[in-house]
């Protein structure tokens, strides 16, 4: 089965709009291939929802739970300090490298620039919809 990391912004494309970011988050949660995740990532939607779309708490708490339910959860043991541009996105990295991830499926054009990750490629999730 495929293994992929998708960054928060994917997971937060999905809830607020019916688009490619919706269909890879939905086809993660349906078992299309595994979501894999990290607390840090968690934290961060958290952290989004609450914070910056101003998401009722019971609602942000809501989608979380789908999330992880859904996914398989990893906690990276290694620091990375791969994305210098933006070294917040280091913990995509962390968590795609930990869970023996094949794709990051990233908008981000930070981690869009590194291509790939030994041998964990980092693509769009227009790229990803096609693959899978």
């Amino acid at each position: 089965m495929i293994k992929a990391v998708p960054d928060t912004n994917v997971f937060i494309s999905a809830l607020f709009w019916k688009g490619v970011p919706y269909e890879v988050v939905r086809k993660g949660l349906t078992g299309e291939f595994l979501i894999i995740i990290s607390p840090e990532i968690i934290e961060e939607i958290s952290e989004r929802l609450l914070n910056k779309f101003k998401f009722p708490l019971a609602d942000a708490n809501d989608f979380i739970e789908i999330i992880t339910i859904n996914s398989y959860i990893v906690e990276p043991k290694n620091k990375l300090k791969v994305v210098k541009e933006d070294p917040n996105d280091d913990k995509i990295i962390e968590c795609a490298y930990e869970g023996g991830a094949d794709y990051i499926v990233s908008g981000d054009k930070h981690l869009l620039r590194l291509k790939e990750y030994r041998r964990i490629k980092i693509i769009t999730p227009r790229e990803f919809i096609k693959i899978i």
